[in-house]
């Protein structure tokens, strides 16, 4: 199947006008297509919380995605908490290489995507499993995903804002050892699991963190909490 791109601008566009903004702490905005309350025209701040404001940016956003003729380009007009989200509207309307290589931005881009309210862990399991490896990994990243041993061991770093049942491991303990001290806490720990290259559904490494996202359904780890010191 191939990509339909009127279809995707389709959902974009119900989505911006379905979902309304909501203003957080300092100015910052929770909505699918920004992140601050403001934004600018050519003569003026718009305020968004504002409604003529808001169908102003709203009118400019749309024309801004009917120029736009690249769906990877389209995903980078969306708010970075929001890619998952957003990636399971408009899923259906994607070829199988477009999906891989937009499930792999949003998941290195987001923040905190194995938390993600709106795409849980079963779902991300699964759209990792229908995902086209060469189009999901970069060229290197392939090539150390095809080269991983038979069994490897793995940690992940828990803190008090991490998901205990992510998906989400590394084979360097230095880095697990940052993401459980990255929160100041009592409860945090790292996890440790032996893990079979069956279970691996890929690997990345574009922020150096030798990330390895697996299948945790027959994953069956422990808590290591001496080694939580950095």
């Amino acid at each position: 199947m191939e990509t339909n791109l009127p279809q995707i601008k389709a959902t974009f566009k119900t989505l911006c006008s379905t979902v309304k903004i909501k203003p957080l702490d300092f100015n910052i905005a929770s909505h699918p297509f920004t992140n601050s309350i403001y934004a600018c025209s050519k003569t003026r701040i718009l305020i968004l919380t504002n409604p003529e404001d808001y169908n102003e940016w709203e009118s400019k956003l749309f024309n801004l995605m009917d120029r736009t003729e690249s769906v990877i380009k389209l995903f980078f007009l969306v708010n970075k908490p929001y890619l998952l989200t957003v990636l399971k509207f408009v899923k259906p309307y994607l070829s199988l290489a477009d999906f891989s290589n937009i499930l792999s931005y949003a998941w290195i881009s987001s923040e905190n995507p194995n938390k993600d309210v709106n795409v849980n862990i079963n779902t991300l399991m699964k759209w990792f499993k229908e995902a086209d490896k060469l189009s999901l990994m970069d060229k290197e990243e392939y090539i150390t995903y095809q080269n991983l041993p038979n069994e490897l061991v793995l940690y992940r770093g828990i803190s008090s804002k991490s998901n205990p049942k992510g998906i989400s491991w590394t084979r360097n303990l230095e880095t697990a050892k940052w993401f459980a001290n990255r929160f100041s806490a009592s409860n945090n720990y790292i996890l440790k699991a032996k893990v079979t290259k069956k279970d691996i559904l890929c690997y990345f490494n574009s922020r150096n963190e030798d990330e390895v996202v697996i299948n945790t359904e027959n994953i069956k780890a422990e808590k290591i909490r001496e080694l939580i010191t950095p």
